[in-house]
């Protein structure tokens, strides 16, 4: 008999979701380590996975022997990502990219379009348009297709599935997941950009080995999002960090969030070039011009830093990709503490896949595990 207030189907789906997370960032794994790690029986580890192989979501992969048994050999699992596909929209505002993934963020179909500020409408026609020519081209796999997720800058409703305010794309709500949805067949949950690619970060990178992170993005404006054992961090009303959003100049230019003075207004591409003239690309050729800039930036991150205490800093952008602007950023961060160095202060691994993995990872995460 149970404990009253033990709701056993939610005990269930978080015994799935300790197995599929485990195998997500342990390759080739037994039941025995799963119950091992995870803290579950035996019998309920061998239970979920005979459930997950009869679905096709993992799938046996070999054998291992046993030390503690001669002749016995112990059957590798792993998460099968093949099983299905997510459709994965990415509204930055300049250019918007749009892919058909497995659960492993292998593309199977991408394609970018400018980001249409202009008309909501029109756009999001497009973006349609765009996802049934994808889907008509994967022929029989199509029906592998379980929903999507839509990444946008700005503040999103969730639970409404609409964009509030995309910073420097539109300033009204959309409900772009309806609109999608009436146009694709298909149903798409919605997420801040930034917070979407953190959450590639704990799904496929970094916080797959580390439960506290601070994920930082420069270019084209700056934003960051804080991660404690493993989850997101948001306060009142689920408003995210705003990194990009700190006060910096009492009387400094009015910001697009309506305040004077944030650091987005100081170092921002768009700000950045008023200043020098130079395309994102070619940053790491130019970046000297810009040191009080990165000096900037590098003080506001420290003091982050020295309040939020992660145990790493993940660096991604297209501001960041060339090396020498992480070394100067890293540089100008040891200036003020020493601490704060090459071992704290990381690249993404996952920077090659920046423009699309973080609405797959969200899908993951919210809607499998």
């Amino acid at each position: 008999m149970y404990r009253n207030g033990i709701n056993m189907g939610q005990v269930k789906k978080q015994n799935r979701s300790s197995i599929l997370r485990y195998m997500n960032s342990h390759e080739d794994v037994s039941r025995k380590e799963i119950a091992e790690a995870t803290g579950l029986t035996a019998a309920a580890v061998t239970q979920i996975c005979n459930d997950f192989l009869d679905m096709g979501l993992i799938k046996e992969c070999g054998t291992m022997s046993d030390n503690k048994g001669a002749g016995r050999r112990k059957v590798k699992l792993r998460i099968n990502n093949d099983y299905a596909y997510i459709v994965g929209v990415n509204i930055e505002s300049q250019d918007t990219v749009v892919v058909i993934s497995d659960l492993g963020g292998h593309v199977k179909a991408k394609s970018s379009l400018v980001t249409n500020s202009s008309s909501a409408d029109s756009f999001v026609e497009e973006i349609a348009g765009i996802i049934n020519d994808m889907i008509a081209k994967l022929s029989e796999d199509k029906d592998k297709i379980i929903g999507g997720c839509i990444a946008v800058t700005g503040e999103v409703d969730r639970d409404k599935g609409s964009s509030l305010h995309a910073y420097g794309i539109w300033d009204k709500e959309v409900p772009i997941c309806e609109l999608l949805e009436k146009k694709t067949g298909i149903s798409y949950i919605i997420e801040n950009n930034i917070d979407a690619f953190s959450l590639a970060e704990i799904v496929y990178g970094t916080g797959m080995k580390n439960e506290n992170i601070l994920v930082v993005k420069w270019g084209p404006g700056v934003g960051c999002t804080i991660i404690i054992d493993n989850k997101i961090y948001e306060g009142r009303h689920g408003r995210s960090a705003e990194l990009g959003h700190f006060i910096v100049d009492k009387n400094g230019e009015r910001c697009s969030c309506g305040r004077r003075g944030c650091l987005e207004t100081k170092i921002s591409y768009k700000a950045m070039k008023s200043k020098k003239d130079f395309k994102v690309e070619d940053f790491g050729n130019v970046y000297t011009y810009f040191q009080e800039e990165i000096d900037l930036f590098a003080r506001t991150l420290v003091n982050s830093m020295t309040i939020l205490a992660p145990n790493r800093v993940v660096l991604s952008g297209k501001l960041f990709a060339d090396e020498r602007v992480r070394d100067e950023l890293i540089s100008c961060c040891e200036s003020y503490d020493k601490k704060y160095n090459k071992k704290r202060i990381l690249y993404s691994p996952l920077y090659d896949k920046e423009d699309y993995i973080g609405p797959i990872a969200t899908y993951i995460e919210r809607e499998l595990f």
